[in-house]
This record gives C-alpha cells, structure tokens and sequence, in this order.
C-alpha cells in the first residue's frame, strides 16, 4: 500500500489547522470582556481542536501501523518431478540353460564313437622329473550310439612304453562326457616322450577319436633332471 501523506506533512497540516483554531477562538486585544455565548464557543472550539488532535494522532499511528506491516511474498508454485519419457526397460535375467542329449539321438551311426574335447592334466611337452608318476587324463565324449560300460579298458597301443591301462570305472551312455585316465611313469633318461593310448570294449574291439575312431589319446612329456 502506497502512503497518501508523509509523517511530515501530517504534522503541518496539524499544526496549522490548530493555530487556525486557536487564533479564532482568540478575542482581539481591543476587547476587556467576552460575553457568555463567546466564553461557551471558545470553549466548545478548544474542545473541538483537542478532540481533531487526538483524532489526527490516532489516524497517524494507524497509518505508521500500516505501513510497517510485512510484505506479502506468494509461495513458490510447487512443480513436481517430471516423468521420464522414455523410462529403460527392466532387464532381463536370462537362465542358463544345460543342453541335454535325448536317448534316441544318433550319433554318427556308430556304436563306438567319441569326440576329444581337450588334456585335463599335463599338456604336450609338460616338464617332468625323472621317474616321475602320475595320472594323466583326457576329456572326451560318447558320439557312438552304444553305452561304453566297465568292461571297457583305457589300452596303451603304441609308442614309448611310459605307461599302462586305465579302467573305466562307470557306465558312458551317448552324449555324455567323461574323463579317461590312465597311469604314467617317467623314464628315468631325460628326453621327450610319446605314448598313445585308444579305448577297447570287452570283445578286444578298440576305437579312438576321429571320423573313422583312427585317432588316439595321447601324451608328450618332457624328462628333464
């Protein structure tokens, strides 16, 4: 709210409308005597000025009350957050499947068959000690269409005789995978060696890896002191 009149010019205004008052109920000097109507309107015009100054005082505090009355600030417009417009979309936890081999699957059309799928332990050309033993084992599977049973023998079939038969100690149905094994001992005499091994059934027939089975396990080893 703007003011309309400013502390000090009330205050003139006062003042002059008082001395205006004053001077009129004043009688000139020239006069020794006032008669009794002039003594009541003097006195009611007395009155009548202190009542218009305590009016006006009154007005000016209300007017000081006002003005120092605090500013209204709005409050703040409450926005909300926004949507995102392309929010992502959940991720999915995909399962990991385990592929299974079903029973009537041929493979190849061979009863005995299998597919090498890698040295467990001792790879080619792995340093060994002098009269060393260990086990050395491969990873392979049954892509035959027959079970491999424990009649069946891991077979050394050629090269540096550095090691004997393995058995195998549980049934291999087609499609699973196994681990062969089979007994080494390091020759005494440092060099490189080489040995092969193939697994036979219980009728004597043997059969490796390979298209045609011609492949063999193998091992190559390095005796060094």
């Amino acid at each position: 709210m703007k003011k309309i009149f400013s502390r000090k010019g009330i205050a003139l205004f006062i003042a002059a409308f008082v001395a205006v008052l004053l001077i009129s109920a004043c009688q000139p000097s020239g006069t020794p005597t006032l008669s009794p109507e002039q003594i009541a309107q003097s006195v009611a015009s007395t009155q009548q000025a202190a009542a218009t100054q305590q009016y006006m005082e009154t007005l000016i505090a209300k007017l000081d009350e006002l003005t120092n009355q605090p500013t209204w600030t709005p409050l703040p417009t409450y926005t909300p957050y926004p949507t995102p417009t392309n929010p992502p979309a959940p991720t999915a936890v995909m399962g990991t499947a385990t592929p299974t081999v079903a029973p009537t699957q041929v493979y190849g059309g061979k009863c005995y068959q299998m597919e090498f799928l890698g040295d467990v332990n001792y790879p080619p050309d792995t340093v060994v000690k002098p009269g060393e033993t260990f086990t050395k084992q491969w990873r392979v599977r049954n892509t035959g269409t027959c079970t491999w049973t424990t009649d069946f023998d891991v077979i050394f079939v050629w090269g540096d005789k550095i090691g004997g038969n393995g058995d195998i100690t549980k049934d291999i149905k087609p499609g699973d995978e196994a681990i062969l094994s089979a007994p080494i001992v390091a020759p005494q005499t440092a060099g490189t060696y080489m040995g092969y091994w193939m697994v036979t059934d219980n009728q004597g027939a043997r059969f490796g890896y390979g298209t045609n089975g011609e492949y063999s396990l193998a091992i190559k080893i390095q005796v060094a002191k």
